[in-house]
């Protein structure tokens, strides 16, 4: 048996999975695709044909996915949910406060511990000390997995036994993030329409900024590129889309993120969900 599984290979998850390798964990990866499994294969992780082995191969199970609706779709399985009584299940997948108290409610009921998790920087970050998770969940199942979880991110904060702390704070996190990342695109927008070249603004952002490279992309026009700090339309729209959600379920204003999922909605359908988030400027321009 493993120390832990990492289900879910996409940029996040394989920083994820590298991470503990790369701390001495003995790791299961699994994939639905599994061309995605060979670098972490070679890395020293021991690969997974299936979801049930995988679940199977750990005490505890990270879970990284695109999204709530993608994670629920693997416990659909019955030989998936005749496996979780006494296995602790780690969800870092986005999701919204709403989501993350009927996840809890859902698995406890199947037997297994669980927590609820926000990673709240970029892959690039994961296993150093600029990477930043918050957890939220019963005290002594965070105990016990504190130790796996420290080796993901320099700052982990755990935030208690609200189930929905997590969520919460990695959307009110996002707001600020995307703000940045939408604003900047609209700042090359108007460099490009004032014919101010958009390296001139690159050049004008504090060193570190999210926007470096995303204003970068737009000036060398690489769009086909993510770096290791950014990514793809389509993960920027699940982040919107979950923002969007949660302002509907508590009730609060939604024209931020309902502008932003406009934007993404018009890039996604124009061809671009799978380039770098700097793509939107191509459907608004």
């Amino acid at each position: 048996m493993s120390d832990i599984s990492v289900a879910g290979l996409g940029a996040m998850g394989t920083a994820l999975a590298r991470a503990l390798i790369e701390a001495g964990r003995d790791v299961t990866v699994w994939n639905r695709t599994p061309e995605k499994m060979k670098p972490l294969v070679e890395a020293g992780a021991q690969a997974a044909s299936s979801f049930v082995e995988a679940l199977e191969a750990s005490p505890r199970t990270i879970i990284c996915v695109l999204d709530n609706k993608s994670s629920k779709q693997l416990f659909e399985d019955p030989d998936v949910v005749s496996l979780l009584d006494g296995r602790t299940i780690i969800q870092l997948t986005t999701a919204s406060p709403k989501e993350a108290a009927e996840s809890e409610k859902w698995f406890t009921g199947q037997g297994a511990s669980y927590l609820d998790g926000a990673i709240m920087c970029w892959p690039g970050n994961i296993g150093t000390p600029s990477g930043q998770i918050a957890i939220a969940g019963p005290e002594p199942v965070f105990a016990t997995c504190k130790t796996d979880l420290e080796c993901l991110a320099g700052n982990l904060r755990y935030l208690g036994d609200n189930i929905k702390g997590a969520a919460t704070l990695d959307l009110a996190f996002l707001s600020r993030t995307v703000g940045i990342i939408f604003g900047s695109i609209h700042g090359a927008l108007v460099c490009e329409s004032e014919g101010v070249p958009v390296s001139e603004f690159t050049a004008i952002l504090p060193e570190g900024d999210r926007a470096v490279p995303l204003t970068q992309a737009i000036h060398d026009g690489s769009f086909d590129t993510i770096t290791a700090a950014g990514a793809s339309v389509d993960v920027a729209g699940s982040a919107v889309t979950q923002m969007q959600q949660q302002a509907r379920d508590a009730g609060i204003n939604s024209e931020f993120p309902d502008l932003l999922c406009d934007w993404v909605k018009r890039a996604q359908k124009a061809g671009f969900g799978s380039q770098e988030t700097a793509a939107v400027i191509k459907a608004i321009r």
